[in-house]
């Protein structure tokens, strides 16, 4: 899993590097808008990781629950 989601991660690093690199707004505007969708793809990730993990406490407690019985 942690492969998985750092090949996503580079992959939108990547991407969104070479996309605004070849746009022909200038550099500044470039950076800022590259600054912004990078805020924007880190917060989402942040939020699908927090539910991830909260699915995963749910489950795992679940399982202790079920073995004290």
């Amino acid at each position: 899993m942690k492969n998985y989601l750092k090949g996503i991660l580079s992959g939108i690093v990547v991407g969104l590097a070479v996309g605004y690199l070849t746009a022909p707004d200038s550099g500044k505007k470039n950076r800022k808008k590259m600054a912004k969708a990078l805020d924007k793809k880190t917060n989402e990730l942040t939020k699908g990781l927090s539910k991830q993990w909260d699915k995963t406490v749910a489950l795992a407690e679940d399982a202790v629950a079920t073995v004290r019985g």
